[in-house]
């Protein structure tokens, strides 16, 4: 919600000057009349009135990035198509269900991230941190899903070898759920590393914990400088791996 305080000749010339310089539907805006404008005594004296406008931008970017998909959808010849707006704060999802759900999705998801992309740089969002997420059938959380089970997995083998395991680059908010997902699996820490976009998650042991280490080896007495003690020597710990 923003607020602004704007002045007009009168509190309805105020907020209609406000709508069009902003391109804004009426349907968003509220306002209060902070100062009554007057129009003084032969023209001296006169006062702008002063409002208080309050904007529902979240309510109006959601609509507006709703209409500018349906109308990419429909100019790509998807004219079978209903949209389901979802939220996950700060994001809103646009999820598409459409009989011609391949497609929309595309080889490797590509084409449901072109039209993700191409909303988010046609919808400005402006000051918010949040984007739209466009899914097809909540086909997006269905592979997050399954990559949370498969770095589960991962974790867990890391914690038992001591060996760390990197994943297959993701964008930004699928690697945020394997972090989240992996925050539960003691023994672990996840790095993201790689630039842009697209980066890897590196899997590695966490040594605080106390984890695997190599078996010893016993040292050989022959070798040892002082060749007539009779006490073995201590054998030195080993760690499989380094933290990236």
């Amino acid at each position: 919600m923003k607020y602004f305080e704007i002045e007009g000749k009168t509190a309805e010339a105020a907020v209609a000057n406000f709508l069009a310089e902003n391109d804004i539907p009426k349907d968003f805006v509220t306002f209060e009349t902070l100062e009554e404008g007057s129009k003084g005594f032969l023209g001296f004296g006169s006062k702008n009135a002063l409002i208080k406008i309050k904007f529902n931008d979240s309510e109006y970017y959601k609509r507006k990035g709703r209409l500018v998909l349906a109308e990419m959808l429909d100019k790509a010849g998807f004219h079978e198509c209903t949209i389901e707006t979802k939220h996950r704060h700060p994001d809103v999802i646009f999820n598409i269900i459409s009989p011609d759900s391949k497609l929309l999705i595309g080889k490797n998801a590509q084409t449901l991230d072109a039209m993700q992309f191409l909303l988010n740089r046609m919808v400005s969002r402006e000051e918010s941190e949040g984007i739209f997420i466009v899914d097809v059938e909540d086909y997006r959380d269905r592979v997050v899903e399954q990559l949370k089970d498969k770095a589960i997995k991962l974790a867990k083998t890391v914690r038992r070898t001591g060996k760390p395991i990197k994943m297959a680059p993701m964008v930004t908010m699928v690697r945020k759920e394997i972090h989240i997902a992996l925050k539960q699996i003691k023994g672990i820490n996840t790095v993201s590393k790689g630039e842009g976009h697209l980066k890897e998650i590196l899997i590695v042991p966490d040594r605080k914990t106390g984890g695997p280490r190599r078996p010893f080896r016993e040292r050989n007495d022959n070798q040892n400088q002082n060749n007539n003690s009779e006490e073995p020597a201590v054998p030195q710990d080993k760690e499989t791996s380094q933290e990236a």
